[in-house]
């Protein structure tokens, strides 16, 4: 009988064993760690003592382990450089600026009773096609011949220059006076139709009467040249439809000589217009003020003299 219970404990002990391990296997990432239980059992009889130790042994449990490892992310770096969007730098526009005017040639002309060298250009206001004025500018060709003269009469003189095509002839007229022994310049008249190739956007069949009265320009002694190498400018004014029209005209490397006798060959001494000319009343004026000082200073003297003399005599 105690055989019997002893037998079911060790039965059940044995079961509940089992049924643990079991259940340790069934959890996973759970570890056991490893254990050893000892049950003593004794058994006792009147005979004799028996001790019977049954041990049960835990296995180990299968531990699955599950472990899922993500690696770091590390940031791609490119080595390439990186792009750039260059824009094309505008290309400068090159603004060319307006070309100056040729300056004019210098021609030479003889008349016999007047020889001429200059160069002239001419500066003056024109009417475009929409009417409104505009600036020019024109230069006396070097080439121009001289069409007519005037050497008959004693104190007035010309000559007359033209140029330009058959169908519109330009001309420019010069006259000088003598006065006094003196020649001198007295006015310039010049007809200048405004052609298409030269004024492109001038009025068509427009004409100008450009007349300068002169207040003395050319001043020289007769029988000697003028000479002026600097550039001078002389007025010209022009009434057209009851518009003044003014402008001017530039002369430069001037040699003129008027009233000139019959068998000249050239130019005679020149005259410069640069050339210091003082007036013979200075140098009078200055010698009678001088005769006047001394003349006073020794009337003083005398004076002062006489009547120191006349104090010595009353001493005594």
């Amino acid at each position: 009988m105690f055989a019997s219970k002893l037998l079911l404990c060790s039965a059940l002990l044995m079961l509940n064993g089992a049924v643990l391990s079991q259940t340790l296997i069934g959890l996973p990432n759970f570890k056991t760690p490893e254990t050893t239980s000892e049950q003593p059992s004794t058994n006792s009889t009147t005979a004799s003592t028996s001790t019977s130790t049954t041990s049960t042994t835990t296995e180990k449990p299968i531990t699955t382990s599950s472990t899922s490892t993500i690696p770091p992310t590390t940031p791609t770096t490119s080595t390439e450089p990186p792009k750039t969007t260059t824009t094309p730098a505008p290309v400068p526009t090159t603004t060319h600026a307006p070309q100056p005017y040729p300056a004019p040639s210098v021609g030479t002309w003889n008349a016999s009773c007047i020889m001429l060298q200059m160069a002239a250009q001419l500066n003056f206001t024109y009417e475009d096609k929409n009417g409104n004025l505009t600036h020019g500018l024109y230069n006396i060709p070097s080439n121009a011949t001289v069409e007519d003269k005037e050497c008959d009469r004693p104190t007035i003189q010309n000559v007359h220059l033209i140029w330009g095509p058959n169908t519109s002839k330009q001309s420019l007229l010069m006259y000088f006076d003598k006065k006094n022994d003196t020649t001198v310049l007295s006015s310039i008249q010049i007809h200048l139709t405004l052609l298409a190739e030269d004024f492109p956007d001038a009025k068509e069949n427009q004409t100008l009467q450009l007349i300068h009265r002169s207040d003395g320009e050319f001043k020289t002694p007769e029988k000697m040249s003028y000479h002026c190498t600097r550039v001078q400018k002389m007025n010209l004014t022009e009434t057209i439809d009851a518009k003044q029209l003014i402008g001017w005209i530039s002369v430069s490397q001037v040699q003129v000589e008027a009233f000139r006798s019959t068998n000249a060959t050239g130019f005679s001494t020149v005259h410069d217009c640069d050339s210091s000319e003082t007036s013979d009343v200075v140098p009078i004026a200055v010698g009678i003020a001088l005769a006047a000082l001394i003349l006073v200073v020794l009337i003083s003297y005398l004076c002062a003299r006489r009547r120191s003399t006349s104090r010595g005599y009353m001493s005594f």
